[in-house]
């Protein structure tokens, strides 16, 4: 995975599960081609959709199911099959609600302040909002934005924990920090109130970095 990246479900990502299956698959071929009913209730979520879709194409195409010509239809399954793209994606969703489990333990004495920005198709629009969370894994386990093609959790640059989401018009961000005390009822936002929050809050990738071993980001001069 991406430095300093939780969880995405971009492209990369997904190519990169639907890759590793197909490389089990293929060193699973012999077996299947010996005895492929156990072979197929062995495999693992996923590695059992590359196997199949191989072996119809084999049989379908009148061949005998030999360990070679499985790996030959194995290599040539389209990526963007849906099927395979869709299992692709449910265990990927998976792998969210295991990451935040490895954060549920990180709990929030205090609110946590959501600074966001849509990008519309007619601009952009800026939002505020102070959300009581009991953990941070309970940040990451829910989209703030509904609709995205993609998403990333991640700590950025200010070692902020951030959600960027892409859709048809543009990114939509979150940038998540706690407060040092308790207190900040909702409100529309100007600049000023914004430099106020960020002030009266602090970042949570320093407890997140923890985790997973993370790097700190590189010191940056200059306000924020």
């Amino acid at each position: 995975m991406q430095q300093n990246i939780i969880w995405t479900n971009d492209t990369d990502q997904i190519d990169a599960i639907i890759d590793d299956w197909k490389q089990e698959a293929a060193h699973l071929a012999t077996a299947m081609a010996e005895n492929p009913k156990e072979t197929m209730a062995d495999a693992t979520y996923g590695v059992d959709v590359i196997l199949e879709k191989a072996w119809k194409y084999v049989v379908g195409e009148y061949e005998l199911p030999a360990p070679q010509r499985l790996i030959e239809a194995i290599e040539s399954i389209d990526e963007y099959d849906a099927n395979v793209r869709i299992a692709a994606d449910d265990l990927n969703t998976e792998y969210r609600a295991d990451e935040r489990d490895n954060l549920r333990h990180l709990e929030l004495a205090h609110p946590v302040i959501i600074l966001g920005k849509a990008g519309l198709w007619n601009g952009s629009r800026t939002i505020a909002s102070v959300v009581r969370f009991d953990n941070i894994g309970d940040i990451i386990s829910d989209s703030p934005w509904t609709g995205m093609e993609y998403e990333t959790w991640k700590i950025d640059g200010h070692d902020d924990l951030r959600y960027v989401g892409v859709h048809h018009d543009g990114v939509n961000t979150c940038t998540f920090r706690e407060l040092k005390t308790d207190g900040h009822g909702e409100k529309p936002i100007e600049e000023n109130d914004l430099r106020a929050l960020l002030r009266a809050s602090r970042p949570l990738g320093p407890l997140v970095r923890e985790v997973y071993g993370m790097p700190a980001p590189a010191k940056k001069h200059g306000n924020r």
